[in-house]
């Protein structure tokens, strides 16, 4: 039979004070004093759930394409998108810059701002 005393019951975490934290809104968080930083957080942490996501994506089309006997690398490197995958392309990456970006702009509307971008002027 056991001597040791019973377990004394934990009291529960206060929340207290937790609206107060920064970052508690719901919306578009405001955690550091200066807006931009949060901005280019945002950004950041887009950017690299876009880059996982294509990473994944890529590996597991090369994988599908590699089960049934189709090597594309050389063409990968030295072919070109048709006409109609390029239009494709330009509407999808407006979108991702609108989407990565346009917290820059949250001032002016967000993502809703029009796009000014010399990236999308530049095709």
């Amino acid at each position: 039979m056991s001597t040791s005393p019973a377990a004394t019951p934990r009291a529960e975490p206060s929340v207290e004070g937790v609206r107060e934290l920064p970052g508690f809104d719901r919306g578009r968080p405001v955690y550091f004093e200066n807006e931009v930083i949060d901005h280019l957080l945002t950004i950041v942490l887009e950017l690299g759930a876009e880059v996982w996501t294509l990473r994944d994506r890529q590996a597991f089309t090369e994988e599908l394409l590699a089960r049934r006997g189709i090597d594309l690398a050389a063409e990968l490197e030295t072919g070109r998108p048709s006409d109609a995958l390029q239009a494709k392309l330009k509407s999808e990456r407006a979108a991702t810059i609108r989407r990565v970006y346009g917290s820059l702009y949250s001032k002016y509307g967000g993502n809703d701002v029009a796009q000014r971008a010399a990236i999308l002027q530049n095709d």
